[in-house]
């Protein structure tokens, strides 16, 4: 959350072993000049093949360009959000437990997630919270909660009707996905001061704790962002935890002043030691195997925040993207064989584009520019701007905050949860911050300096910039909180997506998408025959109008939260679209006549389609 001490900026291996007899000017021309040499190779010797696959070693890649039937500010259609929290029947409050003794924990907030629990097709919502801790205040109890959608903008707490009105652990991150592959969609919570905690869907309502048959506790571990991946594609769900530094117990906390007559703050990450992550191979009938060691992942140190899912090569097998906070960035390559490497220093990731490790939160990966690349998003601290990478080639990034206009728009907040997607279906995604800082006394010793901040919104005009619009929109973008959590889906059905926001200690959000004339747009839902049932690692592209977009059904991303499982893409003005869908197994579908504007259900395999109407979740 503070910026570490500069560390050389390479995008080499070579070169980080060089850093020791160069100069950190040196060493910075040095990297630009072998990734400007690299990135000239290869424009020089890119050429698509008719079938839309590039010979620059990134499948379907095709070359940057600005769409012609768009100019930048032109066509922006300004985003009308509505807080329908009260009116959506939302009685939801994260409690913190705070305490003056200040501890960590207290600052970092827990995560929310929509979750279809019950299969009907519409999106439900889940809520984490924290228990209290000695010295702490909180009001009532304090449980997680569920919230069942009921179809018509309200929902009912089931919280206790599902067996999920516990309060006794401190919970961060939440995932969502079908570990068993049982056609019901269960959730695993990570936590901290204590283990994490899966949660089998019965299937009658009811979730089950089953942590321990399953072994996936993350015992003694400060648990964050979480997600689930097939990683090894054997159609079973494997799980990815994140953890931030070294933190067993309150006896681990680090006391921080802010001055010499001992008025205490949270204290900065860099007093504390570093952790690893934890992979978790899904071993089938329930139960899972710690495969940290052996897989790669626990030899890269760190203190990991947001973890973001997506193949970035184009192999086929998902990679990891993970931001750490004040030390180098971790990017997991997936080597195919049941381990990973990390390539964060050499594919110039690790850092931002001033050579500093990220204070990173928050973290999204996807294709934003439509041209067969990646893009990946960090949240980061105040003054410190959100990094914006863009993949330059086959395994290189460059840090684009500044040309992109994103850096500038957040130099003035501290962000946390991030998500690219698309608000008002042109084709484009766009992207959302939420802000807040860490320090609740941060505006008396900095009167300029707001604890809560507004939340960001920028358009993306499809040349490679983006222009914030939320502000510009008024409430609720304007409405200031302490913002950690952020998820988005559509819970009306109604093609626009919506977002769900937990602040720290405050009133989660539920902002409905209003905004008018938008795109025509296609969500789609998959389930998995030999692939998971979920379809998580699906590539999805879809062509038209000239435009190819991409999507990876995704668990993770943001920060400690999870977005709607179905994938969603704007059309803009066409009503026709391909779609093509490359499963982990392998096995490619290729769709040409998917009606817009409606939900479809694709099992692997295409055989049926089922579509359902707009603002519907019943199938056609």
């Amino acid at each position: 959350m503070v910026r570490a001490n500069r560390a050389c900026w390479t995008l080499f291996s070579s070169l980080c072993a060089a850093s020791r007899s160069l100069s950190a000017s040196t060493l910075r021309r040095s990297a630009l000049a072998v990734a400007a040499a690299l990135m000239l190779a290869s424009i020089q010797g890119c050429s698509s093949s008719p079938g839309g696959r590039a010979t620059n070693g990134i499948p379907g890649a095709r070359a940057a360009k600005t769409n012609p039937a768009r100019s930048v500010r032109a066509h922006v259609i300004p985003p009308h959000f509505v807080d329908v929290t009260k009116a959506a029947g939302i009685h939801f409050r994260n409690q913190n437990s705070p305490t003056p003794r200040k501890y960590l924990i207290e600052t970092m907030g827990a995560g929310c997630a929509f979750i279809d629990y019950d299969g009907d097709g519409w999106q439900d919502i889940l809520l984490l919270n924290e228990t209290r801790i000695p010295g702490g205040h909180v009001t009532g109890r304090s449980t997680m909660a569920l919230y069942h959608n009921n179809h018509n903008g309200t929902f009912t707490d089931v919280t206790h009707a599902a067996g999920l009105d516990r309060e006794s652990f401190y919970a961060m991150g939440v995932a969502v996905g079908d570990y068993d592959n049982d056609g019901h969609e269960d959730f695993y919570v990570s936590c901290v001061l204590g283990p994490g905690h899966l949660f089998h869907n019965e299937g009658n309502g009811k979730f089950k704790d089953v942590t321990a048959q399953a072994g996936v506790g993350n015992n003694g571990r400060w648990g964050t962002s979480c997600a689930w991946v097939d990683y090894d594609r054997d159609g079973k769900l494997d799980l990815f935890v994140c953890n931030y530094v070294q933190y067993r117990s309150l006896k681990d906390d680090v006391p921080c002043f802010a001055d010499t007559r001992g008025h205490p703050i949270y204290c900065i990450p860099s007093a504390y030691d570093p952790s690893t992550c934890t992979l978790y191979h899904n071993e089938g009938g329930g139960r899972f195997k710690d495969v940290t060691e052996s897989s790669g992942i626990g030899a890269a140190h760190g203190k990991s925040l947001g973890v973001s899912i997506w193949d970035y090569d184009g192999d086929g097998w998902p990679d990891i993207f993970v931001a750490n906070d004040t030390v180098p960035g971790f990017l997991f390559h997936n080597e195919r064989n049941g381990t990973f490497k990390e390539v964060g220093v050499e594919s110039g990731i690790a850092y931002d584009d001033t050579g500093g490790a990220h204070s990173g939160m928050g973290i999204d990966a996807t294709d934003v520019l439509n041209n067969g690349r990646t893009s990946v998003a960090i949240a980061n601290y105040y003054g410190v701007r959100t990094s914006f990478y863009n993949q330059i080639a086959p395994g290189l990034f460059r840090d684009d905050q500044a040309s992109s206009g994103i850096g500038k728009g957040t130099s003035r907040v501290l962000g946390f949860g991030l998500s690219f997607f698309d608000y008002d279906n042109d084709g484009w995604k766009d992207l959302m911050q939420v802000n807040g800082h860490v320090q609740d006394e941060i505006q008396q010793r900095e009167p300029q300096t707001l604890y809560r901040e507004p939340t960001l919104l920028f358009h993306n005009n499809g040349d490679g910039t983006f222009q914030e619009v939320g502000l510009k929109s008024g409430a609720p973008f304007t409405d200031r909180i302490v913002g950690r959590g952020l998820a988005y889906g559509d819970i009306d059905n109604d093609g626009r997506l919506d977002v769900l926001i937990t602040p720290n200690g405050g009133a989660a959000r539920l902002w409905r998408n209003e905004t008018p004339n938008t795109g025509h747009w296609i969500t789609l839902k998959l389930i998995g025959v030999k692939s998971n049932r979920d379809g998580i690692g699906a590539m999805i592209t879809v062509t038209a109008g000239g435009i190819t977009q991409r999507e990876m059904v995704h668990s993770g991303s943001s920060y400690l939260s999870q977005s709607d499982l179905r994938a969603h893409f704007g059309l803009g003005a066409q009503k026709m679209a391909v779609v093509t869908i490359s499963w982990p197994s392998g096995a490619v579908d290729r769709i040409t006549d998917l009606p817009y504007d409606r939900i479809s259900v694709i099992r692997e395999g295409c055989h049926p389609v089922q579509t359902t109407e707009q603002g519907s979740g019943t199938a056609k």
